[in-house]
């Protein structure tokens, strides 16, 4: 299947317009889909589209988007890799069939300063302050997410205390901070 977008956002609309309404998430390694609230075999999927969205200089910022085939149930949904990490923490079986044919395209407007309402952070950026910024996952506050989704983990510029959009590259470096939410609240000592 051959899709023209211009973005993550296009892609996933024009995906669910082909009947693409599942939802699914890697969990643990494993494709899982939210519906059902269970793991996919590998075995059992098919990858109808795979495609690789990259941006910036030298494609310095990516997002992946998966059409995927239930060949046990015969329903579709998507995956939607949104930091190009898939490849790294999923289970090597799931991570080389979604790359399998994975398709890449250079989106215009490379350096746009912002992406999906926040303010985008390229290497070069980063590099001047790493300690600047940080990786936040699973904090309550995140902004929402413009594909109908959440997100899992979004950037921190702890100078302007505001979240950004932190590009590929800076999350592929070792310097930058990762902080899980701790989720307990603080009591008040007043």
């Amino acid at each position: 299947m051959s899709l023209k977008v211009a973005d993550v956002v296009d892609a996933v609309s024009q995906l669910v317009d082909q009947g693409y309404e599942r939802k699914f998430r890697i969990k643990d390694g494993h494709l899982f889909d939210l519906a059902r609230s269970s793991v996919l075999d590998t075995k059992d999927i098919h990858v109808d589209t795979a495609l690789r969205l990259a941006s910036g200089r030298d494609g310095e910022d990516a997002s992946n988007i998966y059409a995927i085939s239930d060949l046990k149930s015969h329903r579709k949904g998507l995956l939607v890799d949104a930091y190009d990490i898939f490849d790294e923490i999923c289970d090597r079986g799931l991570a080389d069939r979604l790359a399998e044919n994975r398709k890449a395209e250079f989106v215009e407007g490379s350096d746009v300063p912002s992406r999906y309402g926040l303010r985008k952070v390229y290497k070069r950026e980063f590099d001047r302050d790493p300690e600047r910024y940080v990786l936040r996952i699973d904090y309550p506050d995140f902004p929402e997410c413009p594909f109908g989704e959440s997100f899992s983990m979004l950037g921190f510029d702890t100078a302007e205390q505001t979240y950004v959009w932190l590009v590929t590259s800076i999350l592929q470096d070792s310097r930058l901070n990762r902080i899980p939410y701790q989720g307990a609240d603080v009591p008040d000592n007043e």
